[in-house]
């Protein structure tokens, strides 16, 4: 699945390109491979635990690089259900360091594996966070990030959010390769 780059946005909450899958079941998990070759300088990629509040696993292109980041956004909302601001903290982040590859049809490619695993058991809902150069050897990333139930603000409990937006200009793309989802057993 391609997802190309549609409007300069500031924040994930405005995102035209986004995929959203709701979760479920009391432990969870779900992966993405994708890869981001393609981006553009400013454009923002990756998986989260969407919703008012959200936990961002997020490729950023600076200058050339990638940077691997896990945010927390939270949305303030205002008359109407309208997002009025979104307050972003970084709370974790790691150059990614990628060798381009050629794929069978001669082109580069430069795949990179999130995961996000949830706790819906009461009391807990809770998201962490992780990342893989390979598909096989993963890392967490910062810490677990609350996952709030609240369907006054924006939509009724979390989702899965797949996304690629542009901050500086148009014409990067990411291409995601598959979409895994997992209940694991107890």
């Amino acid at each position: 699945m391609r997802l190309k780059t549609a409007r300069v946005v500031p924040n994930l909450n405005v995102a035209p390109n986004t995929l959203t899958q709701r979760m479920f079941a009391p432990l969870f998990e779900g992966a993405i491979c994708i890869d981001i070759a393609n981006m553009k300088d400013g454009d923002i990629a990756g998986l989260a635990a969407y919703n008012g509040d959200s936990g961002v696993l997020r490729i950023v292109k600076q200058g050339g690089k990638w940077v691997l980041q896990l945010t927390e956004e939270k949305s303030v909302f205002g008359r109407n259900k309208t997002v009025d601001k979104v307050n972003v903290e970084v709370l974790a982040e790691v150059p990614l360091k990628i060798k381009a590859v050629k794929a069978t049809d001669g082109k580069k490619t430069m795949p990179v594996y999130l995961k996000v695993k949830g706790d819906f058991n009461p009391g807990r809902d809770m998201a962490s966070f992780s990342y893989s150069l390979d598909g096989d050897n993963w890392q967490t990333l910062g810490r677990e990030i609350k996952m709030v139930f609240d369907y006054q603000r924006h939509f009724m409990g979390s989702k899965f959010a797949i996304f690629n937006y542009a901050t500086k200009q148009l014409g990067g793309m990411v291409d995601v390769d598959w979409f895994h989802f997992n209940v694991p057993e107890k």
